[in-house]
């Protein structure tokens, strides 16, 4: 399935993230450091279809419907424009692993339990045996589901969501113990408590900041594979409530790459995020 142009342009420019330095690469603007590209590489050139190249009509032609293509409006596509543009095979991202104590390892490191996100600066959980069975990895296991639920009332939207306190879905659960859970809120809490990556300040990322993951160059999982390995072609919550729908947040399905809301006591995946790359 291919993406359209115009969905690089959206995500792209939309996607603004907590300003971090990155690590040493090419030089750039303010805002190319609180973007993650699309991983788009190939370009529109209508009506002449795609070009892998990401090459575009340079001269204003005419249109069957009468109008002008110019040039300098398609040469503002994502491919072109893009931090791919500045580092290449790359598509614009740039990732790390790291161990549980919070160092950073070599790329070709075959165990981690973190990734650094070099360009927003943020930190992501990494997950482990997407098996299709729950609980069986321990508190990171790829297939662990979680309803939505929050009890911060600034910023749960009005409603905290489903506790969710009768499914046996996700690592440890245990139907006496409330902190057991399989929602969102109790997880968070499960890995603060045991300080993942040397780190205690772990939650559920924001609708943008999990849209920042997505490659739009590949899909099924439509997510750098090589980093993010045991990604789930589903749905991962975000903590975003959904602007009049109480019951609802946003969560974004990494099979293709798109965003969606959802009922509160749906079970789906997470991946938690951390701020800043300071020491453990």
């Amino acid at each position: 399935m291919k993406t359209l142009p115009t969905l690089g342009l959206l995500f792209s420019a939309g996607v603004l993230l907590a300003a971090c330095q990155p690590e040493p690469g090419p030089d750039l603007t303010a805002s190319q450091r609180k973007l993650n590209d699309t991983g788009i590489t190939w370009g529109g050139n209508y009506p002449k279809d795609i070009n892998q190249d990401c090459s575009a009509v340079i001269n204003a032609e005419k249109l069957p419907e009468g109008d002008l293509a110019q040039g300098d409006i398609l040469a503002q596509q994502d491919c072109m424009r893009g931090r791919d543009t500045l580092y290449g095979s790359d598509n614009g991202f740039s990732y790390s692993k790291i161990s549980s104590t919070g160092k950073t390892l070599s790329e070709s490191a075959k165990e981690w339990h973190c990734v650094r996100d070099n360009v927003s600066g943020l930190m992501w959980e990494a997950k482990v045996s997407a098996d299709d069975q729950n609980g069986n990895g321990g508190l990171h296991d790829a297939d662990d589901r979680f309803t939505w639920y929050s009890g911060q009332v600034a910023a749960n939207g009005g409603a905290v969501g489903e506790w969710n306190q009768k499914y046996d879905q996700c690592a440890g659960y245990n139907k006496s113990s409330p902190a057991t859970y399989c929602n969102t809120g109790e997880f968070v809490e499960r890995v603060n408590a045991a300080g993942l990556c040397g780190y205690t300040d772990w939650r559920l990322p924001s609708l943008q900041e999990l849209q920042s993951l997505v490659n739009f160059g590949v899909s099924r999982p439509a997510v750098d594979g090589e980093f993010f390995s045991h990604t789930q072609n589903d749905f991962y919550w975000s903590s975003s409530p959904v602007v009049g729908k109480p019951t609802s947040a946003w969560a974004v399905s990494f099979q293709f790459g798109y965003s969606a809301p959802l009922q509160r006591n749906n079970s789906r995946f997470v991946r938690l995020v951390r701020d800043a790359p300071s020491s453990p």
